[in-house]
Formats: structure tokens, sequence, C-alpha cells
């Protein structure tokens, strides 16, 4: 994290933004780059005052979603195709297709929200949605409503507490399956709510 603050702080806050965007966007496609490193550099930054909080989370949220995008648009436009090429085996190997291929009919699209705080599927995930033609409306939806949860909370969590900004990436590290648990816990007991209202009263 340490080079990519290094490299930010040199540069005038217009290409801060920029090359935040161009990072975020690359990351989506696979770039082996942890998201979470940009976003917090982001929100660190814009502690320090150099660059606009609210303006930097609207950078990162349309970057985030974009590089989404671009991985689930290739899957849907040259599907089996490009998973069967050279290069996509070695990123994408064939026991990791199987075991994407298996979350999907365990879980659904519902995966897709799933997938924003797994980084080591979210590309193949992504991909593989667009692989097996699932409507674009329906993986936009997903992956904005996780990236609401991700995106902001990195973004503010490191704007807030940026002067202890190492326990801040310490917490993120080991709390990032928490918080998908968490999220997980919160939607079931949404669903649940749902379900009771709609059942007709016992007569």
């Amino acid at each position: 994290m340490d080079w990519l603050l290094t490299h930010l702080t040199s540069l005038a806050p217009s290409a801060i933004y920029d090359t935040l965007a161009g990072i975020l966007l690359l990351c989506g496609l696979g770039l082996p780059i942890p998201e979470d490193v940009s976003l917090i550099s982001a929100g660190y930054l814009a502690h320090l005052g150099i660059v606009h909080v609210h303006t930097v989370l609207l950078v990162c949220f349309a970057s985030v979603l974009g590089g989404d995008c671009i991985a689930f648009t290739l899957g849907r436009l040259f599907g089996s195709r490009l998973l069967d090429s050279r290069l996509a085996r070695r990123v994408f190997r064939p026991r990791k297709q199987i075991r994407v291929r298996a979350y999907f009919r365990k879980f659904g699209s519902k995966v897709i929200f799933i997938a924003r705080f797994l980084p080591g599927l979210r590309f193949s995930i992504f991909l593989s949605a667009g692989t097996l033609r699932v409507r674009p409306s329906v993986f936009f939806t997903y992956d904005a409503l996780a990236a609401l949860v991700s995106v902001p909370t990195l973004v503010y969590l490191s704007w807030a507490f940026g002067e202890h900004i190492d326990h801040v990436v310490s917490w993120v590290r080991r709390s990032e399956y928490g918080i998908l648990i968490v999220v997980l816990l919160a939607s079931v007991w949404i669903a649940v709510k749902m379900l009771r209202k709609r059942r007709p009263p016992k007569a």
C-alpha cells in the first residue's frame, strides 16, 4: 500500500482521480492488485485533504462497477470461446470454472452479491455470470448493492480514521469475510420479515 500512496501523492488531484479509476477498472479485470488497497488509499488521501472524500467515493464506486461490468460483458460476448483460450485457462483454471458454476447452481444469481467480498473469485464469478447468460439488469442490481456496502465502508472508514490507517488495514484484512456474514444475516432477517408479512392471517 505504501508504494501506491507514494505514487498517488506525487500526482495532481485530477490525476489521482484518473489513476484510481484506471486501477479499479483493471482490478475488475483480474489485475493482481487488491481492490481494497485502492479504496483504502482513496479514503486516506481524503483524510489528508488531498482529494475530496465524496468525489473520490463516486469515482471509486463508478470505477468498481465499470470494471465488474466489463468482466461480465466479456463473458457474455465471448462465452466459452474465451474460457477455452490458453490465457483464460491460466487465470481461470478448469477446476476453478467447475467450482464457480457450482456456486451458481447452489446460490443462483445471489452469488454475484457474495462475489464482491471474495477477492480470489470475484473476476471469475463475474465472467461466468456473463457466460451463463445472467440478465444484465440482474447482474448490475446485485453488483451495485454489494458495492454500496463495500466501497463506502472502506473509503469512509479510511477517511474517518486516517490517523490509524495501519489499524484500518489490519481490521479490513481480518474482517472481510465478517462483513459478508453480517450482510448475509441481515439479508436473511429482512427476507424472513417480508415472508411473514406476506402470509395471510390465520382464520
